[in-house]
């Protein structure tokens, strides 16, 4: 796995998560859950660094397992990273998953 780096999402709670930031197309290891954010990278000004559009966010009990698409394919909206923050617990993931889902949808690394 190529990781790219890291990234916080903020929850509503005002809890930080860190997630590692890779490629789409990675592949993960068998067995490995947790939440995961599928995001559009771009470079931001020279103060951000890089910019992620949250594109679609869920978790999953095995990310070696292929995310599926929502309405639109996530190549069609122009996604390149998928943003994982690793969780064995359900329940714990649903919580974090809830606590992520807000308005705007832009993070910076």
């Amino acid at each position: 796995m190529n990781k790219i780096g890291k990234i916080k999402f903020n929850g509503k709670s005002g809890h930080r998560y860190y997630f590692n930031i890779y490629p789409l197309e990675t592949v993960f290891d068998e067995g490995l859950s947790g939440v995961y954010v599928v995001t559009r990278r771009k470079e931001g000004n020279s103060k951000s660094g890089f910019v992620h559009k949250r594109l679609s966010l869920g978790h999953s009990d095995d990310l070696h397992q292929p995310i599926a698409d929502e309405d639109q394919p996530f190549a069609e909206q122009g996604a390149n990273c998928i943003c994982v923050y690793a969780e064995k617990d359900s329940d714990a993931r649903q919580k974090i998953v809830d606590d992520l889902v807000r308005e705007p949808q832009t993070d910076t690394v």
